[in-house]
């Protein structure tokens, strides 16, 4: 009897754990998916959470991320869930001066060269230049603070709100309801635990936990899921979407 299956997918998490500075951007969530569970199981459907990004930086970027939510939406199983992006400005101390040639306001003035050079606090020292010095490594000891009176900056930030919410609640409730027998979950945030430790503890759901392979799961997460699967480049390099999509104009973005 086929295993019914439900996919939960935090878009930004997937993106920066896994897709991010790959070719393989145009992914198919559901043949990514098909590849780490076994055969028997049924994706009855696929649950994508995301927010419309802001051309702050890039312009294009609001672009390419319909084009691409756009493409998802072929596949029949997929909802598309949106939070938001919180847009603020905050004060932050400087850790790093990517600058050449300034002074800056040290105890004696100094005028810093090309490169990037470290402000911290470390073992109560002031460190000023390049940090840690060629070809030495930071001691596993070392803690790296700001100082009191570093300089501060108001930078501007987009904070994305509500994905993980909306992530748990939609988890948390389709199990609640019978509606699968195993979740699976593309996501090491782990303000998941709690959620999934209800799903794997108090439904007896199974819960796999699907982790990019260069950014594993902390143990929290891995202590409440049920299996653990790793995302390879070979595996995104499998379940790429057609180009175009077909019966469409939809096409993958050209600096994908």
């Amino acid at each position: 009897m086929p295993v019914r299956t439900h996919v939960y997918v935090d878009g930004f998490n997937l993106y920066y754990g896994a897709t991010k500075g790959t070719p393989y951007k145009w992914l198919n969530i559901k043949e990514l998916v098909r590849q780490l569970i076994p055969a028997d199981h049924d994706i009855n459907k696929i649950k994508y959470f995301t927010a419309r990004v802001s051309g702050a930086h890039d312009p294009d970027t609001p672009r390419r991320q319909a084009i691409y939510l756009n493409a998802l939406r072929s596949i029949p199983e997929m909802e598309i869930h949106f939070g938001n992006f919180l847009s603020k400005t905050i004060w932050r101390p400087v850790m790093n001066l990517p600058v050449g040639g300034h002074t800056i306001g040290c105890p004696t003035p100094a005028v810093l060269p090309i490169g990037t050079h470290a402000v911290a606090l470390l073992r109560e020292q002031l460190i000023v230049g390049n940090y840690p010095p060629r070809g030495q490594a930071r001691p596993n000891n070392a803690t790296l603070a700001p100082l009191p009176d570093s300089v501060k900056v108001e930078v501007h930030t987009m904070e994305e709100k509500g994905s993980d919410v909306n992530l748990a609640v939609h988890l948390l409730n389709d199990a609640w309801k019978d509606l699968y027998d195993a979740a699976v979950v593309l996501s090491v945030d782990t303000d998941l635990t709690a959620p999934i430790r209800m799903v794997t503890q108090e439904r007896r759901k199974v819960v796999y936990l699907c982790a990019p392979a260069r950014r594993p799961p902390s143990r929290k997460l891995t202590t409440v899921s049920t299996y653990i699967r790793h995302i390879h480049r070979a595996n995104l390099a499998r379940a790429q979407l057609p180009d175009p999509i077909p019966g469409t104009t939809i096409r993958k973005p050209p600096s994908w």
